[in-house]
């Protein structure tokens, strides 16, 4: 099962309870690590992540990286797949806590249907937190009609 040594270590590589030997140990730590590492990566051969392998290469061949061994490639998928996760979740608490915020014009004026409509300010708000600046220009039409299908316009 893929992630069921990493004992909630993150990314960072650290082992995991149960695992190593003695603290002074020498060389087994690393052989253990080295195991760790080459069970990981085989277990990745068998996961299919969410992101296509070929969205992947695609993206990795215009950044100029190429490698034709497919456990790398899923390793990029499965950290992107968690990057993207990540961001949703946060973009999920910033709209919680945006529609929890109480509204002081008029109490009467609350909702009372709940649904949680994502906005930009939610998602740039959670892609800062990760490091990612976001700007969105404002959306202006040079006429009523634009960005209207054209069998819809009037002219």
């Amino acid at each position: 099962m893929m992630g069921s040594n990493s004992g909630g270590g993150g990314p960072s590589g650290g082992m995991g309870p149960g695992m190593g030997g003695p603290v002074g140990g020498g060389g087994d730590g690393r052989h253990d690590d080295e195991a760790a590492l080459t069970e990981f990566l085989s277990s990745l051969m068998d996961y299919t992540p969410t992101i296509p392998d070929e969205l992947v290469e695609h993206y990795l061949g215009r950044s100029g990286f190429h490698c034709p061994d497919l456990r790398l490639t899923r390793l990029v998928a499965v950290a992107t797949q968690k990057f993207l996760s990540d961001i949703a979740s946060d973009s999920l608490q910033h709209c919680k806590a945006r529609v929890a915020a109480p509204i002081k014009d008029n109490k009467s004026k609350q909702p009372k249907d709940r649904r949680l409509v994502l906005t930009m300010d939610d998602l740039s708000k959670a892609l800062r937190e990760h490091g990612v600046n976001l700007k969105h220009p404002e959306y202006f039409a040079d006429s009523p009609s634009a960005g209207m299908a054209p069998s819809t316009r009037e002219e």
